[in-house]
């Protein structure tokens, strides 16, 4: 019998992967065999996993398909190469139940084919649970890391987000960053992707001092060492949130206009909501009443 076996987790964001993580792990270590990770490329797993002492293979789904038709042949031929003996699919449908049976694949677990309206960190955390048949597990997910761990006061700033209504106004992130500067000498790391360089840009110039750096030219990878560094993330709801959380990085995530419940797989999230708010879903559009000094106080109050 062959002792491939694969997990399939098509939700795109980095923040997703972070999520799923733990899960991804744990099924790795409890099945003792070689697996594959099907996932999307916007994940970016080939480049921050690639330390990972579990995850061996990544196969981004685009490189196997292109069109939709022909697409799902190309998956069915993947699988059907690989006779994998078990698959896991993290994800909602009945179109990769079915590829995966008529690749002949001998035991095949799966989410509900009828998407509902979950919490998607208790979703695959209890879902783990069964697959498995176990009590628990660490659900807070861990990113491997081996580079120089060589200083302290720094402060990650992630502005980054994947869309306008969690995005946080420049002038808070001057005001919350000059905030630190009274208080220390500190050194700032802004995160984001490539489109928010002319926002860090901004932030560098109204801040004018020498001890901030913008990292959003940066590879994810080439970012580890000066997350690791750091002392917290202060920022967005984003990837960068996530992947410092997993970097055992303690970590204030602003939420304004996404579900605090992504972030309760992970003790080392603390999320921040507008005061006056008990709490945030999809639609709150908040962001703009979370304010720079209320950021400030909940920070100074638990790490100084």
């Amino acid at each position: 019998m062959n002792d491939k076996n694969l997990i399939i987790q098509l939700r795109p964001g980095i923040g997703d992967m972070c999520v799923f993580l733990s899960s991804i792990h744990e099924i790795i270590k409890k099945e003792n065999k070689n697996f594959t990770l099907l996932t999307k490329k916007r994940t970016r797993a080939k480049n921050f996993l690639q330390e990972d002492n579990f995850v061996k293979e990544v196969v981004y789904i685009e490189d196997l398909k292109k069109g939709k038709f022909f697409g799902n042949i190309k998956i069915l031929h993947f699988l059907k190469q690989n006779q994998f003996n078990k698959v896991f699919i993290m994800h909602y449908g009945i179109k990769y139940f079915i590829l995966c049976k008529l690749a002949q694949v001998n035991k095949v677990l799966h989410y509900n084919f009828i998407k509902k309206n979950e919490n998607i960190s208790k979703k695959i955390y209890n879902t783990t649970l069964s697959w498995l048949n176990i009590k628990k597990y660490d659900q807070k997910s861990k990113i491997k890391y081996t580079g120089e761990v060589y200083g302290q006061n720094k402060i990650l700033i992630g502005i980054g987000s994947s869309g306008q209504s969690r995005r946080w106004d420049t002038k808070n992130f001057v005001e919350l960053i000059s905030k630190f500067n009274k208080l220390g000498n500190f050194d700032f790391y802004i995160l984001g992707g490539k489109s928010e360089k002319n926002q860090s840009d901004e932030i560098i110039s109204q801040i004018n001092q020498n001890n901030i750096k913008c990292l959003c030219d940066y590879e994810i990878y080439d970012t580890f060492k000066y997350i690791k560094n750091s002392n917290f993330y202060v920022g967005t709801d984003s990837a960068f949130m996530h992947l410092s959380s997993a970097l055992n990085v303690r970590t204030y995530g602003l939420f304004g206009d996404t579900p605090t419940n992504y972030s309760e797989y992970s003790n080392l999230i603390k999320p921040i909501i507008p005061k006056g708010y008990n709490s945030i879903t999809h639609g709150s559009n908040a962001m703009k009443k979370i304010k720079p000094e209320d950021v400030f106080i909940t920070i100074k109050n638990n790490l100084f």
